[in-house]
């Protein structure tokens, strides 16, 4: 099969979704939480941040994990408003 519609959805990375499905069974504390399970947690977050931040170039602090797309959208239209000189409204349209 050849599938062409990757803009929609795209087949994940055997290694990504062993590494999600790790996670998701082993490593699911709050990574805010102090117990713990949480400082595990939050061990194996500040871990993805760094490499991902290391393939990028960029810093860890950039790195944002949200629920998605529409929180990071949000997010980047906040941030390019802030550095904005209008700093006033964001107007987008369909």
């Amino acid at each position: 099969m050849i599938y062409l519609d990757n803009a929609a959805s795209t087949k994940v990375l055997k290694k990504a979704a062993d590494a999600l499905l790790y996670c998701m069974l082993n490593t699911y504390a709050n990574p805010s939480s102090i117990h713990d399970f949480g400082l595990e947690a939050e061990a194996v977050l500040n871990c993805s941040r760094n490499s991902i931040a290391k393939i990028l170039g960029c810093k860890k602090e950039e790195i944002y994990f949200t629920s998605g797309a529409t929180e990071s959208i949000n997010i980047a239209l906040i941030g390019a408003a802030r550095k904005s000189r209008f700093k006033k409204s964001i107007i987008t349209s369909a």
